[in-house]
């Protein structure tokens, strides 16, 4: 099967978790006898697997506003291209949501040349635009939302907090398929330390932007004076979180080690933590905590609305949920850190638990979404009536 995955941004020039994804998903595809074709604005890795080619749109272009916010134009600058891109080479195009505008040109295209079109959703903000933009252009954006929920030949979410959200706007009996994200374990796990005590105490690597909420974690490592932090990412919020370090006290606590090109530094900056920290307030998956606990590192994270990370660290087993206020945070931050033989436990579940998002096995259920289309694109099967996890039923800890 010839397969596009198109973005607005390739990996590595730009280091999201969307990009991240659709970099690990081509590899996984490609390795079960695919041809994958990757697409989106920057450059992509030097040397490519077999079977994986990308393609550039042109340089990266300005993602944000002076704001922090997603640009406009930028969205409109890939909606033209996706307008314009050679679909007659693929046997199946799949795209995330976002920027939204993109979709309308591409599900047009697609449908005028008979190719199914997957739309993979990692996050549905319906009322969250009102807080994230205001004024007349919240409820302009949250139109376009609803509106573009419905493009696309199958819809895919990456938790079931997005295809519970995604349901409520959607015809009845539109399925919506819920396929996570993966990681690849041996990947991962070659790159630890094989032997040595841990020796950093928490780590964090995410993009710099407000809703990673990295400035509660720096309130919290205010309130623990013996505890070091490590932070890998960059973005729009950089300059305002070293003030706020600045500000508390913590900088010679709190080492931003910026952007990196490969992630096997950071993997084994979180194989010797004790702790790996999620503060976001909006998480649509979570590859970050997802790699730690496959490398048996539990995850503290917090306690939000619009966060999907419950669904894959369970509280008190493979980490510890906190309340989203600083004090409650450095709290459950500080019983973990005390408690090595508790860590150890978590990070044990959390290796038993990685090992149901490999991307051998999530790949293999897209691939069979993927191919259902090809073969008859009007069928839906069992799984995606039943919107069911791709990588196995969902595991429920015992007493919750």
């Amino acid at each position: 099967m010839r397969i596009l995955l198109l973005n607005d941004f390739l990996y590595p020039s730009f280091i999201g978790g969307v990009e991240r994804r659709n970099a690990d998903l081509a590899v996984a595809l490609a390795r079960r006898g695919h041809e994958v074709t990757l697409i989106g604005f920057g450059e992509g890795p030097a040397r490519p697997e077999p079977g994986v080619r990308y393609e550039s749109l042109g340089p990266l272009g300005k993602l944000y506003d002076a704001r922090g916010k997603r640009r406009t134009m930028q969205s409109l600058r890939f909606a033209a291209r996706a307008w314009t891109l050679d679909l007659s080479r693929f046997d199946l195009v799949e795209t995330a949501s976002v920027p939204y505008i993109h979709l309308v040109p591409l599900a047009l295209r697609c449908r005028l040349r008979g190719i199914p079109l997957v739309v993979t959703w990692y996050e549905f903000w319906g009322p969250y635009w009102a807080s994230y933009l205001g004024g007349f252009r919240a409820p302009v954006y949250r139109a376009i939302e609803g509106f573009v929920a419905r493009l696309g030949t199958r819809i895919v979410a990456t938790s079931r907090l997005t295809a519970r959200r995604l349901e409520k706007h959607l015809p009845r009996r539109r399925p919506v398929a819920v396929v996570p994200c993966g990681v690849h374990l041996d990947e991962v796990r070659a790159a630890a330390p094989s032997e040595g005590a841990r020796e950093a105490d928490i780590v964090f690597a995410g993009r710099m932007i407000a809703e990673k909420r990295i400035d509660l974690l720096l309130e919290a490592a205010a309130l623990l004076p013996e505890a070091r932090v490590v932070v890998y990412g960059e973005g729009p919020d950089e300059k305002r979180l070293m003030a706020i370090a600045a500000r508390l006290g913590v900088e010679t606590r709190v080492d931003f080690r910026g952007h990196v090109e490969e992630a096997t530094p950071v993997w084994r900056e979180i194989a010797r933590s004790k702790i790996a920290v999620q503060p976001s307030s909006r998480e649509g998956f979570g590859i970050f905590p997802l790699e730690a606990m496959a490398l048996g590192t539990p995850v503290v994270f917090v306690d939000w609305p619009d966060s999907a990370i419950p669904e894959l660290v369970r509280d008190g087993v493979e980490g510890v949920m906190s309340p989203p206020d600083a004090a409650s945070f450095a709290r459950a931050l500080k019983s973990l850190l005390e408690d090595a033989g508790r860590r150890s436990a978590m990070g044990e579940a959390g290796r038993r638990r990685a090992s149901i998002y490999d991307w051998s096995r999530v790949a293999a259920r897209l691939d069979e979404i993927f191919s259902g289309l090809v073969a008859s694109p009007g069928s839906a099967s069992r799984d995606e009536r039943e919107g069911e996890i791709a990588a196995g039923r969902e595991e429920r800890p015992s007493g919750r």
